[in-house]
């Protein structure tokens, strides 16, 4: 997997706020990511897992925590996936 560095500044009282080194403050700040996109329908599991530098399985165990759901569909979506077992 090809890899990409993003970089921007923050000031120095957030990271001192919240009493975080700047490790686990880019760690927190992926896992949050992570579990945003995958709860905006923007990356699945897998590729949030990954941008957050965990196993699939911990991710799991992340959402559940925040209690963010794994499968989340509207009645629509939910309907046109039972359609689809159905055939």
């Amino acid at each position: 997997m090809k890899l990409t560095t993003i970089n921007f500044s923050i000031p120095e009282d957030i990271i001192a706020a919240l009493n975080k080194s700047r490790s686990e403050f880019t760690s927190e700040m992926r896992l949050l990511t992570a579990i945003q996109l995958f709860k905006a329908h923007k990356l699945s599991i897998g590729k949030s897992a990954a941008l957050a530098g965990i196993r699939k399985e911990h991710f799991l165990t992340y959402l559940d925590q925040y209690r963010v759901p794994v499968i989340d569909y509207n009645a629509d979506e939910l309907e046109g996936e039972l359609k689809r077992f159905k055939q």
